[in-house]
């Protein structure tokens, strides 16, 4: 028998249908992807599995857990068998400890402390928590503070895992080791997991089977290897495909004899394929980085020192020239100063020791890696009009965004411009123009704030994390509209990012923060190359034959 269900099943408002014709079984022990663009269902459906958290709304068909349809599932099976991880790591955190954290849910369903102590000493010693266990919570990283999110749920003994995007907020490493530990519950203890992920290259390796939904309707469905044959001509999907199946398929334009081989989907597999191409091309003198040539210097920080009290420093000795018209990401792991670096030059907080200045005349537009502290309004049009926007000052702090929350309400009847219009259309948003922003999904609610940022036409883009929760597609529009921005219209942009990818593809230049300093300050292809792990995929996918190959254009320009 199938431990989750779905028959018939259609769910709705009364404006609009979000899940249509949703047919499908998970079995005991699978790990199942869930992939598709923002807004396409895909946290929905998760959540129609967990009565807790199921969406009220026009409901037609069943789904079922270990054969009991959702709602007459007692609560507290409920409450145990089915855990469901979200996205942001803060918003399941309701203690202050990690051992109160993961003790909470056996007190909760009133197990005797004897017990509690059992099971939560079994979590940490399994997991490797016993330095952390008195911590606070907010002493933790992100992928820390994820991993105690899990342990919340598995000390219930879970039979079935749901999880949102659970690594969207992770570095690259954090990411992969948390998948890792997916992995691990899935093979070992045979949980059942049901996972939506726009970032593929880590997790396919892992996956089952996977589903690919398109407008509320599951488009393709099948399991890792043939699911990448079935979308590889499709110009949507086909870029939800791994790293080494991208690159497979590409050689086999040129290499057709590769084509009785396996899709490849994790590096290994990859390597193995591409080793054994005869005659096929080395290239190991660097690439060429494009000569550009950038205007005056507009932000000048120098000498910055920055920390929230005396023994915690965050950011030391911080010098940094931003010129006109450079293209410049901030990577690093997690709770290393990305985004105080991003707040120090946006002038949103002021360094305790060192200045920041700006050539006179220069805006600042500021986007936040929590979009919904941008919206002020009751609709997207409201969000983009011009009236909201003279409210705004483009050096406006999230605090002041916060505070006018409540007075900023427009009740007449407003009018987008032409530039809103076209902004909406180009993201593939223009159908949410008269939703509330926080109806919207995550990847929804990125490009809103960044269109109204945009609108503002600053001469610096800042921008904290402004790929969490893209889809490939909407990463990939992100990314032409930014280049745009930067080529055409001479604007500077400063982001931080965890998606080596879109660095590698998109930006002039890279810096990795580490230990409160500018470790590495280089062009993109100089620091991914030179580097082992914290490298793009294709960059170690490849490294044996082009070391200095870090995008997959760098494929198709040497080997096609």
């Amino acid at each position: 028998m199938a431990l989750v269900e779905f028959n018939n099943f259609n769910f709705g408002y009364e404006d609009k249908e979000i899940l249509s014709n949703i047919n499908f079984q998970v079995e005991n022990g699978e790990f199942v992807l869930l992939c598709g663009p923002s807004g396409s269902g895909k946290t929905t459906l998760l959540s129609c599995i967990k009565k807790e958290l199921k969406p009220k709304g026009n409901i037609k068909g069943t789904v079922k857990f270990d054969g009991k349809e959702i709602d007459d599932i007692e609560d507290y099976k409920s409450a145990c068998d089915i855990g469901f991880l979200f996205q942001n790591p803060d918003n399941q955190i309701v203690t202050d400890t990690v051992i109160q954290e993961i003790s909470f849910p056996l007190e909760n369903i009133g197990l005797p402390p004897e017990e509690i102590r059992n099971r939560v000493a079994e979590m940490a010693a399994f997991f490797g928590l016993d330095k952390i266990l008195n911590k606070d919570v907010n002493q933790l990283s992100g992928g820390q503070k994820q991993l105690v999110n899990l342990c919340s749920l598995l000390v219930l003994k879970p039979k079935l895992l749901l999880l949102d995007e659970p690594t969207s907020q992770l570095d690259p490493i954090a990411s992969y080791d948390f998948l890792t530990i997916l992995r691990r519950l899935n093979e070992e203890f045979s949980i059942t997991i049901m996972i939506t992920e726009h970032k593929h290259d880590n997790i396919f390796p892992f996956i089952d089977r996977a589903l690919f939904l398109e407008n509320g309707k599951i488009k393709y469905s099948n399991d890792s290897r043939e699911i990448c044959k079935d979308v590889k001509e499709d110009p949507i999907f086909n870029k939800y495909m791994p790293s080494p199946a991208k690159t497979y398929f590409t050689l086999t334009k040129t290499h057709p004899e590769i084509n009785k081989k396996n899709v490849p989907l994790s590096i290994r597999e990859g390597r193995r394929i591409i080793n054994n191409i005869d005659n096929l091309k080395k290239v190991e003198t660097p690439l060429p980085d494009p000569t550009i040539e950038f205007g005056d210097t507009l932000i000048e920080c120098k000498g910055m020192w920055f920390g929230y009290t005396k023994d915690k420093v965050i950011l030391k000795d911080i010098y940094l020239d931003i010129k006109k018209g450079e293209y410049i990401s901030v990577i690093g792991g997690n709770g290393t100063g990305k985004s105080t670096l991003l707040q120090l030059v946006a002038k949103l907080i002021k360094p305790v020791k060192g200045k920041v200045s700006y050539k006179k005349g220069t805006t600042i537009g500021y986007v936040h890696q929590n979009p919904m502290i941008h919206f002020t309004q009751d609709s997207v049009k409201n969000e983009l009009c011009g009236e909201e926007l003279s409210n705004l000052n483009v050096n406006i702090s999230a605090k002041d965004i916060i505070r006018n929350k409540s007075s900023n309400d427009l009740d007449e009847e407003v009018t987008l411009s032409d530039e809103a219009l076209d902004y909406l259309e180009f993201f593939g948003i223009s159908h949410l123009i008269d939703h509330h922003p926080y109806d919207c999904s995550g990847g929804e609610q990125q490009k809103i704030a960044i269109i109204k940022v945009l609108l503002q036409n600053p001469d610096v883009l800042i921008l904290d994390e402004p790929t969490k929760g893209l889809d490939p597609v909407s990463n990939i529009n992100l990314s032409n509209k930014l280049k745009k921005l930067v080529e055409e219209e001479d604007i500077t942009i400063l982001m931080t990012t965890h998606d080596l990818d879109f660095v590698a593809n998109n930006c002039h230049r890279c810096i990795m923060v580490f230990d409160g300093n500018l470790q590495l300050d280089n062009t993109p292809r100089s620091i991914f190359s030179n580097n082992s792990f914290y490298t793009t995929f294709i960059n170690r996918l490849i490294k044996d034959q082009i070391p200095s190959g870090i995008t997959l254009t760098d494929v198709k320009n040497i080997w096609t």
